[in-house]
């Protein structure tokens, strides 16, 4: 009697540490799903303002090949602010990093689950490896504007942290303190370099996308969730 009293108060809090990690999994599950939902978005903004810069690539290049002599900068200005900018990606890892570090992947018991995770998570490392290292070639780009670009002159004509801003319309674009075939073939292949690292990172943060919709799918398959 006292074994069965003893094997039947195991089983009770087994029963009981099942349903609260079972519930505590699904808490897990619900809060991936809001996370994976808001960086779904933030891609989609992403991805939108990368392919622009890809068109004004290809805008500068036919304007030096069309010009070959850059004498007046007011286009070749206003391609050039757009290919200095960028927008950094930044996914909603809360839950993953809690699902990681505090060991509670072992939640997961679902095994197509819990890899599907981990490729996501993956992934999106993958991203933010390739999004570095094309904020590395526009840092390089803006310091050859700056090499080349007259920026006193710009600063008679505009107020001042005006230059490179977001929806700036500028009363007078600054001119050049040196510009020769060098200069201008150099900015020619420094636009080509850039559209090689934003073809990679399209590519990838298109894959993410890719990988977020089919984890969400099976989120939803596997745990009945009410989402809207």
């Amino acid at each position: 009697m006292l074994f069965l009293a003893v094997f039947c108060g195991y089983l009770a809090q087994w029963q009981l540490e099942n349903s609260g990690e079972h519930q505590r999994e699904k808490q897990f599950i619900q809060s991936l799903v809001e996370d994976i939902k808001k960086d779904t978005s933030v891609l989609n903004t992403y991805i939108n303002f990368n392919q622009s810069r890809l068109c004004y690539c290809d805008s500068l290049q036919g304007y030096i090949r069309l010009i070959n002599n850059l004498k007046e900068s007011n286009r070749f200005y206003d391609y050039s602010r757009e290919l200095a900018r960028y927008l950094r990606y930044f996914s909603t890892d809360r839950t993953i990093q809690q699902l990681k570090n505090a060991g509670n992947m072992r939640l997961i018991k679902n095994m197509d689950v819990s890899n599907a995770i981990t490729d996501y998570d993956n992934k999106t490392k993958y991203l933010n490896e390739f999004d570095q290292k094309l904020i590395g070639e526009i840092s390089k780009y803006r310091d050859l504007l700056i090499e080349t670009l007259d920026l006193e002159d710009y600063d008679t004509y505009n107020p001042q942290g005006s230059f490179m801003a977001n929806n700036t319309i500028t009363k007078g674009n600054p001119g050049y303190t040196r510009m020769n075939s060098q200069y201008i073939k150099t900015y020619y292949n420094q636009a080509f370099t850039l559209k090689t690292f934003l073809n990679e990172v399209l590519f990838s943060a298109e894959d993410l996308k890719k990988e977020a919709i089919l984890l969400l799918d099976l989120l939803q398959e596997e745990y009945k969730l009410d989402t809207p």
